[in-house]
């Protein structure tokens, strides 16, 4: 039953990511519609959306594969191990986030040791 449960989780999980990339190229599409650029702030507005859409399209491929991973796990049995301890992945977790690969514990640590520095600030 647990694992029907995160089968349907990866499933909605990756219908919610093939929306919204849907919508980002959706909204590239309307933003890259081939009008003038009049000054030098609409070049500059539309290169930051550009950038944006760009970064939006990365993350969402990343997500994607981390599906892909997920079900190649879920299909070993080994969906809920965790990749660094071996333990045991709580089920509530991998219905919050069918694609973690980590315990919570493990993924405190992680994030702790590979978090990004502090965004500075004007």
């Amino acid at each position: 039953m647990q694992i029907a449960a995160v089968a349907d989780s990866l499933e909605q999980f990756e219908r919610t990511v093939r929306e919204a990339m849907r919508a980002a190229l959706a909204e590239a599409r309307q933003s890259n519609d081939g009008g003038e650029v009049h000054d030098l702030g609409d070049e500059s507005v539309a290169d930051e959306l550009k950038s944006v859409n760009s970064t939006l399209a990365e993350r969402h491929g990343f997500e994607l594969a981390g599906v892909e991973r997920a079900r190649e796990r879920l299909a070993r049995g080994t969906i809920g191990d965790c990749g660094d301890c071996n333990g045991e992945i709580a089920f509530a977790r991998l219905l919050a986030n069918p694609v973690a690969t980590r315990c919570i514990d493990c993924e405190a640590r992680h994030e702790r040791t590979h978090g990004h520095a502090a965004t500075p600030r004007l």
